[in-house]
């Protein structure tokens, strides 16, 4: 199904183009055999042609990628969130995509992008008789003007129980999204190969995902994501961003059409909407294939970077896909990182004898964005600026006897602690890592602070990717 790529050598995770303009290091990657042509916006192929940002300011590095006509990008939203979390993205993420779909619980055009009902198809007596949608005919009534102060979301990006977000009415709203939604976008893009399910708070990695969907055969029901499990049923998990094949949205979407009462009921009596997506697509025929760690449910500042499963799958070692849990003043820092990373390749290219007409954007696997290339150049220059005031970086292990320490008490701890790799200071105590390397986030009452030393060691440590690296599927 997945082409193979060439591993990337030691010397080639030491260093990437945005740790370049960083750092000033300057380390070479090491060449692999290209992969296919990279190709201007329209489609032309690039013949030795110079494509710098600077030469054409008003296209940015990650619109000058091939593949993303074959790409819809569909936004879930909601109408307690629209205002504070998808602005960011206009200036930002949609500026990437070719095409984009936005899907709420109320019909509007927000800031001049048109939103779509989600649930407009749906039957009306169930609409109208279930609980779940009072705020919802009220929107239809009234607008978002009928909504009050506490049902509105705020910028805060926040990780839900693991039965959902409780009372909040538009958490119980939104789970009743995902099949009608499946269905009206396959309505509106019938042509399409790929359907990319996205929310507000996440984050594809749009250079890394186009080339990845190059290698996949889009004539098979693929359905792609971060596996999560309720009970038996397995699924992807919604805020990790999920994909699908145009052959499995139309499995899923005549499957719905089919037996839509069966499934309204079973909607009725779960929580989890990614859920009920994910047992219908295969009952359907298009069970999930995992995708994990490629597809990632943390947020790149406060994630595990040591996670692995079955042996065989390490996150620091694949390509990342996804990131999740991003808040609106976070989102841009990410996504400008994303085009520096994009448009160093684009350099790489276009710095080429004009005599070489083989070479792609996607110049060999080393031009693949990683998880552990977003450590090394994302998170690691921000941790080595050393210690921080009103900041917690989520050490987890508290540390007994600690409490009221200061932070010099706890960084004296830390440091006597031979495999202790950070620490925090706060009301519980000292806290401390001697696992995890996180930068954390900003929090009244905390002092952080991070053994530099001992990281580096955690690092290579982490570098023995010998038969862990490509893309992961399973």
């Amino acid at each position: 199904m997945l082409q193979g790529y060439p591993s990337k050598s030691r010397a080639a995770t030491v260093a990437a183009a945005v740790l370049l303009l960083l750092l000033g290091a300057h380390v070479l990657r090491s060449h692999a055999p290209p992969v296919p042509r990279w190709r201007l916006a329209d489609g032309e192929a690039v013949i030795g042609g110079h494509v710098d940002i600077k030469d054409d300011p008003e296209t940015l590095p990650c619109q000058k990628l091939p593949g993303a006509e074959d790409v819809v990008v569909i936004m879930r939203t909601g109408a307690t969130e629209i205002q504070d979390k998808l602005p960011i993205h206009f200036n930002t993420t949609f500026r990437c995509y070719r095409d984009v779909l936005i899907f709420s619980d109320y019909a509007e055009t927000f800031q001049g992008h048109e939103v779509h009902d989600a649930l407009a198809a749906m039957d009306q007596d169930l609409k109208e008789n279930n609980p779940d949608f009072e705020l919802y005919m009220r929107l239809q009534r009234h607008g978002r003007e009928s909504l009050s102060e506490d049902e509105l979301s705020g910028k805060a990006s926040f990780e839900g129980s693991k039965s959902g977000k409780g009372e909040n009415p538009g958490w119980k709203l939104d789970k009743w999204k995902f099949l009608p939604m499946m269905n009206e976008t396959l309505n509106l893009r019938p042509d399409k190969k790929w359907f990319m399910f996205v929310e507000s708070d996440s984050y594809p990695v749009w250079s890394n995902m186009l080339q990845w969907l190059e290698n996949v055969d889009p004539a098979k029901p693929h359905y792609f994501g971060s596996e999560v499990m309720i009970g038996p049923d397995i699924f992807a998990h919604g805020g990790s961003v999920f994909v699908m094949s145009k052959p499995a949205i139309e499995l899923g979407a005549q499957y719905y059409a089919e037996r839509r009462q069966e499934w309204d009921l079973f909607t009725d009596g779960h929580w989890a909407g990614d859920c009920v997506l994910g047992k219908e697509l295969g009952e359907a025929g298009a069970p999930l294939e995992w995708s994990w760690p490629m597809f990632q449910g943390g947020h790149p500042e406060k994630m595990d970077f040591t996670e692995k499963k079955h042996n065989d799958r390490k996150l620091w070692c694949v390509p990342a896909l996804s990131y999740h849990h991003f808040s609106p003043t976070e989102l841009p820092r990410f996504w400008e990182f994303e085009q520096m990373w994009i448009q160093s390749r684009l350099d790489k290219v276009s710095a080429k004898d004009s005599r070489e007409r083989r070479w792609s954007f996607w110049e060999d696997y080393s031009d693949v964005l990683e998880h552990r290339d977003v450590f090394r150049e994302f998170v690691w220059p921000r941790i080595r600026e050393g210690q921080a005031g009103f900041w917690n970086n989520l050490s987890p292990n508290i540390v007994e006897n600690t409490a009221g320490s200061s932070e010099d008490n706890c960084r004296r701890i830390c440091e006597e602690t031979p495999d202790c790799l950070q620490y925090a200071s706060g009301r519980e105590g000292c806290s401390m890592s001697n696992q995890q390397v996180m930068l954390g986030e900003k929090q009244d009452g905390y002092k952080s602070g991070w053994m530099l030393d001992r990281i580096e060691g955690w690092v290579a440590g982490l570098d023995n990717c010998a038969g862990f690296e490509g893309w992961t599927v399973s």
